[in-house]
């Protein structure tokens, strides 16, 4: 078992704008934490740094014109499959510039990068910190007991530097246990710390969204003989009071009242509905709501309504959801 802390900003905000045209569905709604982790299809620049050399301080990445979250899947026409793949190419350019190719967010570039000799050790360098893999803890949504499928987080895995949302190569659903909470407070987030066991897979992800994460559960141990509950279409949805299936000790959700103070079904941000924790026990435990609840699923009136997916960091007491509709379109 390996000790983690969530590693991606569970409450950036997500840009896409769905309407909510998803059909209803039976569901069960499991606010099971679980570990993801997940490898990019490229390496995502996280940062850049100035780099000293005999010329005096340079930073060849931004020299390029290149910027933090872009991602870079190409170089000199070789796939860039991680981050060594990378650092190889740049070692052995001999200093000649390297043409680099990928995405800014949905858009293709191109850029040619000039490495450039160190004082230090006189290695070819191109001054960019990269990431070619993610991991962390965050709350499964739903389950289709039909077919296995699932949604969760409610927001994309993305960079914790940049903020950029990974373009999704493969990832993986393994199981976790909450150990400890550090309790949200007005200017800090809180936490939930845990662990998960590399050894067993529970599912794999096929897609990383801006609306969530998606793939299919192969250990139904995780939902056998939950009940199935109907989805919510956006119009059902009201204010007042509704619940949140989470969990904050162990591996076990529970049921925590919050109102649902706020309803915007067109929300270009996963911000449709704006939540506030009333129950007392929770605001006991956690502050309100603390990363790593992301996807944490929202219920009314008996049917799933949506999942958590922000928190307000000077009010922890409240946060967002998105609508489940937006979720299902999302997935597909």
């Amino acid at each position: 078992m390996n000790r983690i802390r969530t590693c991606w900003s569970g409450v950036l905000a997500a840009v896409l704008l769905l309407s909510c045209t998803a059909q209803a569905a039976d569901l069960i709604a499991l606010g099971v934490p679980a570990g993801v982790r997940m490898t990019a299809e490229g390496v995502v620049i996280s940062g850049m740094s100035e780099l000293d050399t005999p010329a005096g301080a340079v930073s060849p990445g931004q020299a390029a014109g290149l910027e933090t979250g872009d991602i870079l899947q190409e170089a000199d026409g070789v796939v860039i499959d991680s981050s060594e793949t990378l650092a190889d190419i740049v070692r052995n350019s001999g200093g000649y510039p390297i043409q680099l190719a990928g995405l800014r967010g949905d858009t293709k570039i191109s850029a040619a990068v000039q490495p450039v000799q160190t004082t230090s050790d006189g290695a070819y360098q191109i001054g960019l910190l990269i990431r070619d893999s993610m991991a962390g803890i965050g709350t499964l949504t739903y389950v289709d007991p039909k077919n296995g499928t699932f949604g969760a987080l409610g927001h994309p895995v993305t960079d914790v530097d940049s903020g950029a949302r990974l373009p999704l190569e493969t990832g993986s659903i393994i199981p976790a246990q909450v150990i400890r909470v550090e309790m949200g407070t007005a200017g800090k987030p809180g936490e939930l710390i845990g662990t998960y066991d590399f050894s067993t897979q529970l599912g794999q992800l096929d897609d990383n969204t801006a609306c969530g994460i998606f793939g299919t559960l192969t250990n139904r141990s995780l939902y056998a003989g939950q009940p199935v509950l109907s989805t919510a279409e956006a119009e059902e949805v009201h204010t007042g009071e509704a619940e949140i299936l989470t969990c904050v000790s162990g591996s076990q959700p529970k049921r925590y009242a919050v109102a649902i103070e706020k309803i915007a079904p067109h929300a270009a941000d996963s911000r449709n509905l704006s939540l506030r924790v009333t129950d007392q026990a929770l605001l006991e435990q956690t502050g309100g709501i603390v990363p790593g609840m992301s996807g944490s699923p929202i219920l009314q009136d008996g049917k799933i309504v949506g999942a958590v997916t922000h928190v307000l960091v000077n009010h922890p007491n409240r946060g967002y959801g998105i609508l489940i509709g937006n979720m299902l379109e999302a997935a597909g």
